[in-house]
């Protein structure tokens, strides 16, 4: 019978198996999905070396873990071609946070999934989740979508062909509702704890992010060894002055303009359930939300390498 930490190391290539994303051994330590306990970094190596039963389901390329029935080859190279993609757009928004900073209460700004994951192609996204301060969030949003929109930068087809890099407003939380539990896709949701700690913080003016693992801790018992990313030298963006121009008179106003401006697919889908939660308090509108999909995936791949 296989150990806890076996089942534990086979659970997690799995999962990333479902995105084509092969891992560093570091990786599966930082990454290990439903443990038993805490295991060590040394624990996950000697696993990994030792362990029989690991040997017929798992091999290593480049450094990479797979599973055998992966095609690894072609990951490990995907891996490292996304990387370097992922580079650009980072520049491209840390140049985009200079702006970001005018707004006085925009609070954090983080990279958020293939982006957060180094793991972009072309046709990828800027993808964003933004917190704001209470009572501002239809004036943060309406204020960082508008220059973009006017400019031609957001998800879009010109001419039948896909904008390059566009900057995706997408989800958005005041300070007041950092705890992501609610928004669960079901009792078990390990893309949203991945998220979670997979957010890289670009711009945080008040320890926002902090706040945020210390009100999640539902994903440490899921990602035990997963520790919440801080800000990157790298991506802090010189500090600038900020314009006072987000007054709460104004935000009914805000409110009124963007929702009556919704497509209707967001209407038909508001609040319905998790996948597009429209409020004071939270904005999300991720209507191709593929969670469930993600999870019936690796379920199946597990189920079927266990077996």
């Amino acid at each position: 019978m296989p150990t806890d930490l076996e089942l534990s190391i086979l659970r997690t290539i799995c999962w990333f198996s479902v995105f084509h994303y092969p891992l560093t051994t570091f990786e599966i330590w930082k990454w290990l999905l439903r443990p038993a306990r805490p295991y060590d970094l040394f624990e996950v190596t000697q696993a990994l070396t030792n362990s029989f039963w690991l040997k017929e389901k798992l091999k290593q390329k480049d450094g990479f873990w797979t599973l055998i029935s992966d095609s690894s080859l072609p990951m490990v190279k995907d891996r490292h071609e996304r990387f370097l993609n992922a580079i650009i757009k980072y520049r491209k928004l840390r140049r985009a946070c200079y702006f970001f900073q005018l707004l006085p209460n925009v609070k954090a700004v983080a990279s958020a999934n293939t982006l957060a994951w180094w793991h972009t192609t072309n046709e990828s996204d800027i993808d964003l989740y933004i917190i704001t301060d209470p009572n501002r969030i239809w004036s943060s949003r309406f204020f960082l979508v508008f220059p973009f929109a006017v400019i031609g930068n957001r998800p879009q087809l010109i001419n039948d062909v896909k904008v390059n890099d566009p900057f995706c407003f997408s989800f958005f939380t005041t300070t007041e509702a950092l705890q992501m539990e609610s928004l669960k896709y079901g009792d078990e949701d390990p893309y949203l704890a991945y998220w979670v700690k997979s957010l890289v913080p670009i711009l945080d003016r008040s320890e926002v992010f902090p706040q945020l693992a210390s009100v999640n801790r539902w994903v440490d018992a899921m990602l035990p060894n997963a520790r919440q990313r801080l800000s990157h030298q790298s991506h802090k963006p010189r500090r600038l002055f900020s314009i006072p121009i987000q007054w709460s008179l104004f935000e009914p106003l805000f409110r009124s303009i963007q929702r009556n401006s919704f497509p209707s697919k967001i209407t038909d889908l508001a609040n319905k359930d998790s996948r597009v939660v429209v409020s004071d308090q939270i904005l999300k509108f991720h209507e191709s939300d593929r969670r469930e999909q993600f999870t019936k995936e690796f379920e199946e791949i597990y189920e079927r390498e266990i077996s």
